[in-house]
């Protein structure tokens, strides 16, 4: 939304380089913000984008879903957010969602060119994804919001291949 930057994502973000790690960022959209004082917040939190790092993120969940705005309003407003991004990036975004709200909000067959990082805790080979994006695979997959790492919990997200072919899907996206 409008409100809310995570007060550590500097240092993080910082943080994530020294390290060496793979970077990204994620923007909780939610449907009662307009889109481009959204766009706006997230944008003034990420600043330049490196191109080695992922595409901007942009989790679309039952919280997200805020206020009486139509179903049509509410996709023309994400579609909205996403284009400003895209402008600003000249990358192509991701969608972080689950399959209930994807096939409830995001049906619409333009979402399909986003990339997919779906949520589904399950314990299958692969998970189920929304029908916008039918025929094409998910990138990242959050398998558990239950995972450790030593002493830090975290959530368990998975690529969809290997090392090499995570470099290149950020350089061509």
């Amino acid at each position: 939304g409008i409100t809310y930057t995570d007060p550590d994502f500097k240092e993080n973000w910082n943080t994530i380089t020294q390290q060496g790690f793979i970077k990204g960022a994620y923007h909780f959209y939610r449907t009662n913000d307009a889109p481009q004082p959204q766009a706006e917040n997230f944008l003034n939190a990420l600043g330049d984008l490196p191109t080695d790092a992922f595409s901007p993120i942009v989790d679309f969940e039952e919280g997200s879903i805020v206020g009486t705005q139509t179903k049509d309003q509410i996709i023309s407003d994400l579609l909205s957010f996403l284009d400003v991004l895209e402008q600003k990036y000249n990358r192509t975004q991701m969608i972080y969602t689950d399959v209930n709200i994807g096939n409830s909000y995001l049906s619409d067959s333009r979402f399909a060119k986003y990339p997919l990082s779906i949520e589904k805790y399950t314990a299958n080979a692969s998970p189920t994804i929304p029908g916008a994006w039918a025929g094409t695979e998910w990138i990242l997959w959050q398998q558990s919001d239950n995972y450790k790492i030593g002493d830090t919990a975290n959530d368990y997200d998975l690529f969809n291949g290997n090392l090499m072919q995570l470099k290149s899907f950020i350089a061509k996206n």
